[in-house]
């Protein structure tokens, strides 16, 4: 089985995941996307602009 990694945030993007989940009312996990396979994981990667991974 696959090891999934919890992601080290800086400040910068901690703020942004805590404003995020206040503003849509949900708990965000940010994920290591380094420890994740690209086939079949079903995530979004980061690109690390401001703007988000959200499908719609």
């Amino acid at each position: 089985m696959e090891e999934i990694k919890i992601a080290q945030l800086d400040q910068q993007q901690l703020e942004k995941i805590n404003e995020l989940e206040k503003n849509i009312g949900v708990t965000l996990v940010a994920y290591d996307s380094s420890t994740m396979s690209s086939q079949g994981s079903g995530a979004f990667e980061s690109n690390n602009s401001t703007h988000s991974n959200h499908p719609s």
